[in-house]
């Protein structure tokens, strides 16, 4: 009897030396960490994936809370752009890298960046506004919509090799925000809100937002309200080739081509103020 106690005894020393002893805590520690994983693996099953593109939105100048297009790709070519274009007479390229985006009554981004250019000609610029078919190039190139920046690049490397360089390049967009953000009424007409966008990333950023700065106060100084504050994306836009590039959306897709025309007389009229 005395024996089967003295055995019972040491066995249970022995089984406490095993759970107190390091082995053990290694174990409890593993069987931990497994438990953890398989938390974190049900947890990771239910989460929606995140669109990067809303991550990644850094507003330098004032956040807004506003719909917007695909982060374009980091540049992997480097355009070389003349310093200054040849003769006498300033240029303004004009181009749009979403030709798709349309007004109220089906009038597009194309058809207003036109009559941008018409006005600027008339004030004594030279001006070229891009007509090459970008929805075309992407179907046969077997790209998507969120690849457009890449065409547009294609095309403003071309015209700045032909025009050997452009004192000004505008990229004309239209913005998606409701009515009632889209406008403003003075004067018995309404406007439609006009925005620049930069892209944070450029390496061009502070020359161009010096720009940007100049053409919202002398916008806002023809008709208060009409230019919304600079908004700033973690994005190159293609503001990479050149300090004299701008992003410039002219209302939305719920405001009237009229409203558009509006605008678009005041932008050109600050277009030149900044320009001379």
């Amino acid at each position: 009897m005395k024996t089967s106690i003295k055995i019972l005894a040491k066995l249970g020393l022995l089984v406490l030396f095993i759970f107190i002893s390091p082995l053990m805590q290694g174990i409890k520690a593993t069987v931990k960490e497994l438990d953890f994983s398989m938390q974190l693996f049900n947890q990771q099953k239910n989460i929606t994936s995140i669109d990067i593109e809303t991550f990644n939105v850094m507003d330098m100048v004032k956040k807004e809370d506003i719909p917007y297009r695909e982060v374009d790709v980091e540049p992997d070519d480097i355009v070389e752009v003349p310093q200054q274009p040849i003769g006498s007479q300033k240029s303004i390229y004009i181009y749009s890298t979403h030709q798709q985006e349309g007004y109220k009554d089906q009038n597009t981004v194309l058809e207003a960046s036109a009559y941008l250019g018409k006005l600027l000609r008339e004030a004594g610029y030279e001006v070229v506004v891009e007509d090459r078919n970008f929805t075309e190039e992407l179907n046969t190139l077997g790209l998507n919509y969120n690849q457009s920046y890449q065409i547009s690049r294609n095309a403003i490397t071309d015209a700045v090799m032909e025009h050997q360089g452009f004192d000004l390049m505008i990229d004309f967009h239209r913005d998606s925000v409701p009515r009632e953000s889209s406008y403003i009424e003075a004067s018995g007409k309404n406007y439609a809100k006009m925005m620049i966008v930069l892209g944070g990333l450029s390496s061009h950023f502070s020359n161009i937002q010096n720009q940007a700065m100049t053409l919202l106060d002398k916008t806002n100084q023809l008709q208060s309200g009409i230019m919304k504050n600079i908004l700033v994306r973690e994005a190159y836009y293609n503001q990479d080739i050149s300090d004299n590039m701008l992003l410039i959306e002219v209302g939305s897709e719920e405001n009237y081509y009229d409203e558009v025309i509006h605008s678009l007389d005041i932008l050109a009229k600050s277009i030149d103020e900044m320009m001379r």
